[in-house]
């Protein structure tokens, strides 16, 4: 219904000015039987009333984005210094791809049901981020528009990569596009301290827990099995995965088997990465 309201006064205004020129052409034709002599001078005052409409136009225009600019910019100033950066591009990773009935806000390939955008809206005026509703919408547009623009971006590249180069933040981030180009809704939750988890992707009730291991000269180990295996349930998963740059032992191998964990190595990487991605990695 707000929705509805706004659509109607944002039309306002065209549906003003269509009338007066309609109003002012129909003076110009009586003019025009009646006049002529008047006529003339009111087509002079006509075209320059229309120059001098079309600049304020453009020039409220220009101050309106403006201001609106800056109103984006103060709310996410206060997104990044409240620390919620991080759980708003997890919010549109993880919600913004479900298949919903009924109505929602859609932006770009995102769509995200009535009932989650009300929750976000709750949380952020509770930590003051936001102070109207609306502002939701507008950090939603803008991490939406950054996320994809990244993407489209990064997902270009086509010379060949080498995975020794990646640091673990940047091997983390290339699973995350991985995974959303799978059709995963994606979280990223790898940081100082995390209870053994990088990723988790979602897709048709499977909740998937990844460990990404970017190693070098060195095999994947037990250890890293035991990470997954110990934190799925703190996470909430009902699958655990662990992918790495390298390969993996024999003993990583049958603890994996016998805690039913995915193991994805290097060969099946690569594989991966050149048929979602279009990218070749060695």
């Amino acid at each position: 219904m707000r929705k509805r309201y706004r659509q109607k006064e944002d039309d306002l205004f065209p549906q003003l000015i269509s009338g007066i020129f309609a109003a002012y052409a129909f003076y110009l034709i009586l003019l025009y039987f009646s006049d002529r002599s008047n006529f003339w001078k009111w087509c002079i005052y006509g075209v320059i009333i229309v120059i001098a409409t079309i600049a304020a136009i453009f020039l409220w225009g220009k101050i309106k984005n403006n201001l609106k600019q800056k109103h984006l910019d103060s709310i996410v100033g206060k997104l990044k210094g409240s620390g919620q950066e991080e759980y708003l591009q997890n919010f549109i990773s993880r919600f913004g791809l479900e298949d919903g009935k009924g109505n929602g806000w859609e932006f770009r390939n995102h769509r995200f049901s009535w009932d989650r955008i009300n929750d976000l809206k709750k949380i952020f005026l509770e930590k003051e981020i936001i102070s109207k509703e609306d502002d939701v919408f507008q950090l939603l547009r803008f991490y939406i528009q950054e996320k994809e623009e990244t993407l489209t971006r990064e997902s270009i590249h086509r010379e060949t990569q080498k995975l020794e180069h990646l640091s673990g933040n940047d091997f983390e981030k290339l699973l995350y596009r991985l995974f959303e180009k799978m059709a995963y809704k994606v979280e990223l939750i790898g940081h100082t301290g995390d209870q053994g988890g990088d990723l988790i992707a979602n897709k048709d009730g499977e909740r998937i827990l990844i460990q990404a291991k970017c190693y070098r000269d060195w095999s994947t180990g037990n250890a890293a099995v035991q990470q997954v295996v110990g934190a799925i349930k703190f996470y909430n998963c009902n699958k655990a995965m662990v992918v790495t740059t390298s390969h993996f032992t024999v003993e990583a191998i049958a603890l994996a088997k016998a805690n039913n964990v995915e193991l994805v190595s290097k060969n099946q990487l690569q594989e991966l990465l050149l048929k979602y991605l279009g990218e070749s990695w060695v």
